[in-house]
C-alpha cells in the first residue's frame, strides 16, 4: 500500500507539473501578445522587431510553417492605425531558398526576385500597373554588390495580350484612373484594405489582397512572363535565373491563397538570430541604371590583362580587361553594361565549362575585367589543351560570344640565348659596363620565369686567376631573364668566356641547352714590323721587309727565325734609351703549342686561322698580341724528303775532288744515307733534323786584295742537318741549307755558304 500510495502520489505530482508547465507557456504568449498590443496597438499578433514606440516605422512579420515551406510577411506602418505603404512577402520553398516580392503601391510597382541555396540569383522582375488591364512588364539583369540594373527585355500587356516591346527606355506610362477603384493607394481596379479592425482579419486580408495583385502575373498562362521567356537565350544564365523566380512566384502564389484562411497558424514567437528570414537584406533599387545601347563594341585590352596560365605560378589570376565602346570605338563611360564571360577548357577530347560569370563595367572608364584563379579549376590546364575565355554582352538579342585564346605555359626550357652583353671590349682586371643577360624561353618561344640558371667563368689558362662575377642572379624573372655582371680575370693567353647553364628539376644542367659569353680584350693599334738585315748579323743595319698587322694573311717558313720590330699607330716604339724595341719569334715556339706538338716536321702547310702572336708590350709590361691568319710552309719537307742530293767533285787535280761524288738521300722513315764514291767502305747512315734558321743567311764570296770578304744577304727557307757528317772530304758539311729561290748550298759556315771554298772543291748540287 505503501508503495501505491507513493507511486499515486508521484503521478498526481507529474501532472501537476505538466498542467503548470502547460499554463506557463500560455501565460507567456499573453504577456508577449499584450507587449505586442502595446508596442503597436490593434497588430499585436505579430513580432514587432526594435522597441520603437507607436506610430514610428517599424519592421513586422508573421510566420507560418507549412507542410510545403514557410511564408514571412514584412510591412512598414506609417501611423498606429495604418499598414503603410511598404509590403513584403518572402516564400521559403526549401531551406535557403527565397522568393521576395516587393509592392510600392505610391509607384504601383512589384519587384520580385529570388534567392537559391543563400545567393541571390542576378535578375529582378518589375511588374507596373497602369490601368485595370494594362501591365509593363519588366526584367533586369542586375549585379547586387554594384548595385547596377541593364533592362534586357520588356513587354507591355494589354488584356493579357502583348502589344510591343522596347528595350532603351521605360514606355511613358499615363495611368489612367479606374472608376471602380474607390482607393488611391490601391492598385487600379483592385481595392487595398484601409485600417484593420483585428488582427487576424487584418493580416490575412492584406495577404489576399498582396494575392490578387499577385496572381494573374504568374499565372503560367500569362503571356507577359512567356514574352519575357522567349526573348532569353535558352541555358544561359538569365534563363536559368528567370525560370527559378517564375516557379517561385508561382509557389508563393499558391501560398498567399492558403494564408488568408489559415492565418491563424502563424507562430507569434521572435524569428531567431539566424534565421534567414529575419536576416534577409533587401534590395531597394538605389543602385544606377545601365542603358542598352546599339551597335556597341567590346575590345580586348591585351596589355592590362594576363592571359598565361602557369601551373607553378600560384599567385597569378587569369585576367581579360575589355573595354566598352560606342560604334565610334569611343569609350562608353557613365552607363554601366552588362557581359556575359565564360571560361572554357577544351582537353582530352572533352570541353569542360570552368566559370561564368556576368559582369558589369564601370561606368567612370567603362572598363569591365573579368579575373578568375585557374589553380582552384576542378580540371587544370594541361600543355597541349586549348584554354579560351568567351565574352558577349549580356541577353542581347543576337549577341555570340567572342573568343580570346589563354596560353598554358609549357614548363619545359628548351632554348637559352644572349640578349645583351656579349662581345664587350675591356682590359684585364676590368668590370664590363654592361651586365651579362640571358632568356630562358619553352619550345613555342615563350619565356619562362622562376628557371634556375648557372654562371661559370672558364679561364683558357690553368692556373691564372680567373675572372669574377657580381649581382649574380640565379633564377629568370617574369620576362624569363637572368644577368651577371662581370669582372675580367688576370692577363691570359687568351680572353675568358663565361657559360651560362639552364638547371632541370633533378639539380643537374639540361643538355644542351647552355649558352656562353665572349668579349674582346682591348688593344692598343700595334703592327710587327719584319726586318730584311743589311748585315751579316742582325745588330747591324736593317731594313722594312713587311708589317703585321690583325688580319693580314701571311706565310712563314718552318724552323723560320723572325726579327720584328714594334710600330703603335705607325711609329716605331723606342725604349727608354732610344734604341728601337726589337724581339725575335721562331715558327718551332708556335708549333710546339699548337696541336703537333714536337712533329715539327710535316708534309702539308700548316695553316692557323687567328692565331695570335704574342710579343710585351714596350709600355705597360704586359703581353699583348695581333691576330692573323698564319700559315707555315713546310717547303723544306716537299724539297727534301724522299729525295736524293747529288754534290759532284771539281777543281784541279792538287786540290780538288775531282774523283769524288757525295750522295745525300732523305728517307721518309726519318734517315739519312751518306754516301762516298771516293771512300765507299765510310758510307753512313743516321737521322736528320731540321734546323733554326734566320730568314736571312748571307752568301761569302773569296776575299778581295784588302781581305775583306763581300757577302749578299739571301732570303732563306731552311736547313735540314744529320748528327754524322759525311766522309772527311773537304768543304763539305751534313747541313745543307735551301734558299727561297730554290737553289740548295752546304750550310759550310754555320750562318751561310761559303761559296769561295764550295767553288774551289765542287761543281754543283743536284736533284736526282
Amino acid at each position: 500500500m505503501l508503495c501505491m500510495g507513493y507511486f499515486l502520489t508521484i503521478s498526481c505530482a507529474k501532472k501537476e507539473r505538466e498542467i503548470d508547465e502547460n499554463n506557463t507557456e500560455q501565460l507567456e504568449k499573453k504577456e508577449r501578445a499584450a507587449y505586442n498590443n502595446k508596442q503597436m496597438p490593434g497588430i499585436g499578433n505579430v513580432y514587432v522587431s526594435g522597441s520603437a514606440g507607436a506610430g514610428g516605422k517599424q519592421e513586422l512579420y508573421a510566420k507560418a510553417d507549412y507542410q510545403s515551406g514557410h511564408l514571412a510577411y514584412y510591412i512598414s506602418p506609417e501611423s498606429a492605425s495604418d499598414l503603410g505603404s511598404d509590403h513584403r512577402v518572402v516564400f521559403s520553398a526549401n531551406k535557403g531558398d527565397q522568393c521576395i516580392v516587393e509592392m510600392d503601391e505610391e509607384q504601383q510597382i512589384l519587384r520580385m526576385y529570388t534567392e537559391r541555396e543563400g545567393k541571390r540569383l542576378p535578375i529582378i522582375l518589375k511588374i507596373s500597373q497602369h490601368s485595370l488591364k494594362e501591365f509593363e512588364f519588366q526584367l533586369y539583369r542586375i549585379d547586387w554588390d554594384k548595385k547596377v540594373e541593364e533592362l534586357v527585355n520588356s513587354v507591355y500587356l494589354r488584356d493579357g495580350k502583348p502589344v510591343g516591346t522596347y528595350k532603351l527606355a521605360a514606355r511613358a506610362a499615363n495611368r489612367a484612373a479606374d472608376t471602380t477603384a474607390k482607393d488611391t493607394l490601391g492598385f487600379p481596379g483592385i481595392k487595398r484594405p484601409a485600417k484593420q479592425s483585428s488582427v487576424t482579419a487584418t493580416t490575412g486580408v492584406v495577404l489576399q489582397y498582396v494575392n490578387t495583385v499577385l496572381g494573374p502575373l504568374v499565372d503560367l498562362s500569362n503571356e507577359g512572363m512567356a514574352t519575357l521567356s522567349s526573348k532569353l537565350e535558352q541555358s544561359s544564365v538569365t534563363a536559368d535565373a528567370f525560370g527559378a523566380l517564375w516557379y517561385d512566384m508561382g509557389t508563393m502564389s499558391t501560398m498567399l491563397a492558403k494564408a488568408g484562411l489559415l492565418f491563424g497558424s502563424f507562430h507569434t514567437d521572435p524569428l531567431g538570430e539566424t534565421d534567414a528570414l529575419s536576416t534577409f537584406n533587401w534590395y531597394f533599387g538605389q543602385g544606377q541604371v545601365a542603358v542598352n545601347l546599339k551597335n556597341m563594341q567590346l575590345t580586348p585590352i591585351l596589355k592590362s590583362s594576363t592571359l598565361v596560365y602557369d601551373e607553378t605560378d600560384l599567385a597569378a589570376r587569369l585576367k581579360l580587361v575589355m573595354q566598352v565602346e560606342d560604334k565610334n570605338k569611343k569609350a562608353l563611360i557613365g552607363n554601366p553594361v552588362f557581359v556575359d564571360f565564360r571560361v572554357e577548357l577544351e582537353q582530352e577530347g572533352k570541353l569542360h565549362v570552368l566559370s561564368e560569370q556576368t559582369l558589369s563595367s564601370d561606368k567612370e572608364k567603362g572598363i569591365v575585367e573579368l579575373v578568375y584563379n585557374l589553380h582552384q579549376a576542378m580540371v587544370k590546364p594541361k600543355v597541349g589543351s586549348k584554354l579560351n575565355v568567351l565574352y558577349r554582352f549580356s541577353a542581347h538579342e543576337g549577341a555570340v560570344f567572342a573568343k580570346q585564346e589563354v596560353a598554358i605555359a609549357d614548363r619545359e626550357p628548351a632554348r637559352i640565348t644572349i640578349v645583351s652583353g656579349s662581345g664587350q671590349e675591356v682590359d684585364w682586371e676590368e668590370k664590363l659596363k654592361a651586365p651579362l643577360v640571358v632568356k630562358v624561353t619553352n619550345k613555342a618561344g615563350q619565356p619562362l620565369k622562376n628557371i634556375a640558371v648557372s654562371w661559370t667563368v672558364q679561364s683558357v689558362s690553368w692556373g691564372i686567376i680567373v675572372g669574377k662575377l657580381s649581382e649574380t642572379q640565379l633564377q629568370t624573372d617574369d620576362q624569363g631573364l637572368a644577368k651577371t655582371y662581370y669582372t675580367v680575370g688576370k692577363q691570359q693567353e687568351k680572353p675568358e668566356t663565361v657559360k651560362v647553364q639552364v638547371i632541370g628539376s633533378n639539380g643537374q644542367p639540361i643538355p644542351k641547352v647552355e649558352t656562353t659569353f665572349t668579349y674582346k680584350q682591348k688593344r692598343r693599334n700595334f703592327t710587327l714590323v719584319q726586318l730584311r738585315p743589311e748585315k751579316d748579323t742582325y745588330y747591324g743595319s736593317t731594313s722594312v721587309m713587311r708589317d703585321w698587322k690583325n688580319g693580314d694573311p701571311v706565310t712563314i717558313m718552318e724552323n723560320e727565325m723572325i726579327q720584328f720590330n714594334i710600330k703603335e699607330d705607325g711609329k716605331l716604339l723606342k725604349r727608354p734609351d732610344g734604341s728601337l724595341v726589337e724581339f725575335g719569334l721562331g715558327t718551332q715556339d708556335i708549333i710546339r703549342k699548337w696541336q703537333y706538338g714536337t712533329k715539327t716536321f710535316q708534309s702539308k702547310d700548316i695553316v692557323l686561322k687567328n692565331w695570335s702572336v704574342i710579343f710585351p708590350d714596350p709600355i705597360t709590361g704586359r703581353t699583348d698580341s695581333i691576330v692573323i691568319d698564319l700559315t707555315i710552309s713546310n717547303r723544306l719537307y716537299r724539297t727534301f724528303v724522299g729525295r736524293t742530293f747529288r754534290v759532284v767533285g771539281s777543281g784541279t787535280a792538287a786540290d780538288g775532288n775531282i774523283d769524288e761524288v757525295l750522295t745525300f738521300t732523305y728517307r721518309a722513315d726519318g734517315k739519312a744515307e751518306i754516301k762516298s764514291a771516293k771512300y765507299p767502305t765510310t758510307n753512313v747512315l743516321t737521322t736528320y733534323q731540321t734546323h733554326l734558321t734566320y730568314s736571312y743567311a748571307p752568301i761569302y764570296g773569296c776575299s778581295d786584295k784588302n781581305g775583306i770578304i763581300p757577302y749578299t744577304m739571301k732570303r732563306a727557307v731552311g736547313t735540314i742537318t744529320s748528327p754524322t757528317g759525311p766522309s772527311m772530304v773537304y768543304g763539305m758539311t751534313s747541313s745543307l741549307l735551301l734558299f727561297d729561290d730554290g737553289t740548295i748550298k752546304p750550310l759550310s759556315m754555320g750562318t751561310g755558304f761559303d761559296a769561295c771554298t764550295f767553288n774551289r772543291f765542287w761543281g754543283s748540287i743536284e736533284v736526282q
